[in-house]
């Protein structure tokens, strides 16, 4: 990726192929949609914590054994 940079008054440009613009920005994408389902996937974590739980396994062994 060869990369040019071009100065315009006191801002510094930097131009590159669109190809590898536009690989930068999937990858942007992509990354960005990872985080979004991750805190999506904690959100949920956090809402099944909250929820009553069914039996605990010391309930369950103790059904098991009679």
């Amino acid at each position: 990726m060869t990369v040019q940079t071009l100065k315009i008054g006191k801002r510094e440009f930097v131009l590159l192929p669109k190809r590898d613009f536009e690989r930068i920005a999937a990858q942007a994408r992509r990354q960005n949609e990872q985080v979004r389902q991750d805190a999506g996937d904690r959100a949920e974590s956090r809402r099944r914590m909250k929820q009553p739980c069914g039996i605990t396994l010391a309930e369950m062994r103790k059904k098991l054994r009679r």
